[in-house]
C-alpha cells in the first residue's frame, strides 16, 4: 500500500507518526505494509520537519495525478482547508485512506468515514458515528451515540458528551467540552477550552465558559 500525504504541517507530522506506530504494530492486516511515497503541498514543506524520518516533498497538490500512489490522506489540520484538498484530490483515481493509531481506543461498533484520522489515546465510545475526512485528535474522548459529520476536527483533550452532534466543519478547540444532547452547527468553531452548554449554529466563533458567540 502505497500512501501520499496532502499537507506538510504539523497534522501531516501527527499522521505520519500515527502511520509508523501502524507499521511498527503490524495492525494493518497480512502482509500489508504502509509505504509514504512523499508529501504533496501548495506551500514549501521544511526539510528538518520529515527528512529525518526519510520523507520528503515530492510536489505540490496539483501533481498528484503524477504521483505513483494507491491512496492519500488529507493531512490538513483546518476543515475548510482539508476539504479544498479533498475536492482537489477527488479528481484523480486515488482513494482516501482512514487512519487508526493503535493506541486510540474504539468501541465495536463505532462506524467511521473514508479518509478520517484518529489519533493517539482518543477514546471513542458506543454507538458514535464518524464523517469522511474528520479527525480526531490526540486524548480527545467521543461520548456514546454522537454524530460527529464529515471534515469535523475534534483537538487534542476535547470531549464530546453523549448524544451530541457536530454538523459538516466543525472545529472544536483544545480541552473544549461539548455537553450531552447539544449541537455545534456546520462550520462553526468552538474556542479552546470552552464549554458548550447551548447549542451553537452554524458558521460561528464560541468562546468562553460558557461559549457564547464571539
Amino acid at each position: 500500500m502505497r500512501i501520499v500525504l496532502l499537507g506538510g504541517g504539523g497534522h501531516a507530522s501527527d499522521v505520519l507518526g500515527a502511520l509508523e506506530a501502524l507499521n511498527a504494530k503490524s495492525c494493518n492486516g497480512p502482509g500489508i505494509f504502509i509505504e509514504v511515497a512523499g508529501i504533496l503541498a501548495d506551500d514549501d514543506v521544511a526539510p528538518e520537519r520529515f527528512g529525518h524520518r526519510g520523507i520528503r516533498q515530492i510536489g505540490n497538490i496539483d501533481d498528484l495525478r503524477h504521483i505513483d500512489a494507491t491512496h492519500y490522506i488529507a493531512c490538513v489540520g483546518y476543515p475548510k482547508g482539508r476539504k479544498s484538498v479533498v475536492d482537489r484530490a477527488n479528481d484523480h483515481a486515488l482513494a482516501p485512506f482512514t487512519v487508526i493509531h493503535p493506541r486510540a481506543w474504539l468501541s465495536s461498533d463505532v462506524v467511521i468515514g473514508a479518509g478520517a484520522v484518529i489519533l493517539a489515546n482518543a477514546c471513542i465510545s458506543a454507538s458514535v458515528t464518524i464523517g469522511a475526512h474528520a479527525c480526531i485528535s490526540n486524548g480527545a474522548i467521543v461520548g456514546h451515540d454522537c454524530r460527529i459529520a464529515d471534515f469535523v476536527s475534534v483537538m487534542p483533550g476535547a470531549c464530546i458528551s453523549g448524544n451530541a452532534s457536530l454538523g459538516d466543519g466543525c472545529m472544536i478547540g483544545a480541552n473544549a467540552t461539548v455537553l450531552e444532547g447539544l449541537s455545534v452547527g456546520a462550520w462553526a468553531a468552538v474556542g479552546a477550552g470552552a464549554v458548550v452548554t447551548s447549542h451553537i449554529p452554524e458558521n460561528v466563533v464560541a468562546k468562553g465558559m460558557p461559549a457564547r458567540h464571539a
